[in-house]
């Protein structure tokens, strides 16, 4: 039995806000919680070229300098992708003429999505790692999701280049019937709850899907175990409130 509110919203900017509520709940353990997804564009298409071209570019460098995967973070991409090096680099730290508006847009983000959940005075220091995705024709990324834990925050998602491909959001609580199937469009930046599970649709199409993601984190993260958590390449965004 499905029990989740849909949340449909866009915002004054342009700005889509989408997510789930529970419904009020009528016992002390009944789940109670609100998942928001934020979702705006932030590059043009001839940015998008820009950052296609140099990626595609860079793909053969950092597979060649970082030639030992130590996994797909459950993508189902196989050790031979980009993806599974996510942890080798930060394309945050790449000197891209347009990486630090990424940077920006990022953080506006978390700002906005931080006021539209009554947690505005909430003060952080944030981090992220990036790293980008190259799915060739009949690629698809299995259901995964990027962290459950006390340190959990927001992952992002830009789309560079796709045809009719699809990343599917699927309710966090495991029986839910709910889901998101969002188009990747075109400069698209998606923020997410980094413990919701997506997917991609396969590529269907000669022409790569290219994708940035990452996640975001606060500074109590850097406390952690870097075997566990990676944290060697992780660059700071901004601090909030």
């Amino acid at each position: 039995m499905t029990d989740a509110i849909n949340i449909h919203e866009q915002l004054a900017d342009g700005t889509s806000l989408y997510g789930w509520k529970s419904n009020p709940p009528l016992t002390p353990f009944a789940p109670s919680y609100t998942y928001y997804f934020l979702e705006k564009k932030i590059f043009s298409e001839e940015e998008c070229k820009e950052w296609n071209d140099y990626l595609l570019k860079q793909e053969p460098i950092l597979l060649d300098k970082f030639r030992t995967s130590t996994g797909d973070g459950n993508t189902g991409l196989g050790s031979s992708s980009i993806t599974t090096r996510f942890h080798d680099f930060n394309l945050l730290q790449f000197d891209f003429h347009l990486v630090e508006h990424l940077k920006t847009k990022i953080l506006d983000g978390v700002c906005q999505l931080l006021e539209i959940s009554g947690n505005k005075s909430w003060q952080e220091t944030l981090y992220a790692n990036c790293w980008f995705n190259v799915l060739r024709q009949s690629q698809s990324m299995d259901i995964h999701c990027h962290g459950y834990n006390k340190n959990s925050f927001y992952g992002f998602h830009l789309t560079i280049r796709a045809k009719e491909t699809f990343t599917s959001y699927y309710h966090p609580c495991k029986f839910q019937e709910e889901a998101f199937h969002v188009p990747n469009n075109i400069g698209i930046l998606t923020l997410f709850p980094s413990f919701v599970p997506h997917g991609v649709t396969p590529n269907n199409h000669e022409i790569p899907r290219i994708s940035i993601a990452g996640d975001i984190y606060p500074s109590t993260w850097l406390d952690e175990d870097p075997i566990v958590y990676f944290n060697d390449n992780v660059v700071e965004i901004g601090k909030i409130g």
